[in-house]
Parts: C-alpha cells; sequence; structure tokens
C-alpha cells in the first residue's frame, strides 16, 4: 500500500499568487515570488513576496495535511504603504486559492505591523495561513 502524498504547500501558494498578480496594475505588485528573502536593499516601488512552511499538522492524515505557511512582503526603505498594500493584496489572493491539492487556504494571524529587515534596510510585513493540503496516492 502507498502511503498518502501530500503536494508542496509552498508550490501551490506561489504559483496561485502568481497566477493573482498578472495583469494587476498597482506599482507594488512584485516582481518576484520565491521561498527566498531578497539579500540586497530594494529601490523606488520595488518589491518581494517570500513564501515559506512552517509546519505541518497531519492530525487527518491520510486524507489532509494543514500547512502553517508564513508570507512575508517586503518593500523598499521609504515605502511603508507599498509593504501594507502588498500584504493585502497577497492575503487576499492567498485566501481565495484552491485547486487540485489544495483543498483551500484560510487565515490564521493577519498582517503584521511593518518592521525593517536589520540586513537590507527593507521594509517587512507578514502573515499566515493555513493550507489545507489534499491526498494523492492512496
Amino acid at each position: 500500500m502507498i502511503g498518502a502524498v501530500f503536494p508542496d504547500p509552498e508550490r501551490l501558494l506561489i504559483d496561485g499568487l502568481k497566477a493573482g498578480f498578472v495583469g494587476r496594475t498597482e506599482v507594488y505588485v512584485p516582481a518576484r515570488v520565491t521561498t527566498a528573502f531578497p539579500t540586497a536593499a530594494l529601490s523606488g516601488d520595488a518589491t518581494h513576496v517570500q513564501v515559506e512552511l512552517e509546519a505541518g499538522n497531519t492530525d487527518d492524515y491520510p486524507v489532509t495535511e494543514r500547512a502553517q505557511v508564513r508570507v512575508t512582503c517586503y518593500a523598499a526603505p521609504g515605502r511603508r504603504d507599498n509593504v501594507k498594500a502588498l500584504a493585502s493584496l497577497a492575503q487576499g489572493l492567498a485566501l481565495g486559492l484552491s485547486g487540485p491539492g489544495l483543498a483551500g487556504v484560510f487565515p490564521r494571524i493577519g498582517r503584521s505591523s511593518v518592521a525593517v529587515d536589520p540586513t537590507t534596510k527593507n521594509l517587512m510585513c507578514w502573515f499566515l495561513v493555513r493550507a489545507d493540503l489534499l491526498a494523492t496516492g492512496l
């Protein structure tokens, strides 16, 4: 018997957010949505979105894995409005996701206060979601 296999929640959210950003005209729409954080200071209206799996809960194994995922939005120093607006947009897009391998995305912790990355000085704002993953390979 093959055990349950769950999709990668980071990949599902990255792909879903990228698709949601297509065609948006806001100046703060990110050029990159990835699992990496920006290693250098952003400038102008440049932004970045990082998607990172924090933990998975398999209480409902083998049917569902509940993955906690942090989405961190970054904007250039001095662009506080951009980082807050990007986090709001990204959260709205994430909470609307569903599809193959994904039963739904649900809020865990709403947008954080704006913080400064001590290395790059980029502004950061994050939120947490729970992604309910559907098993395959049963």
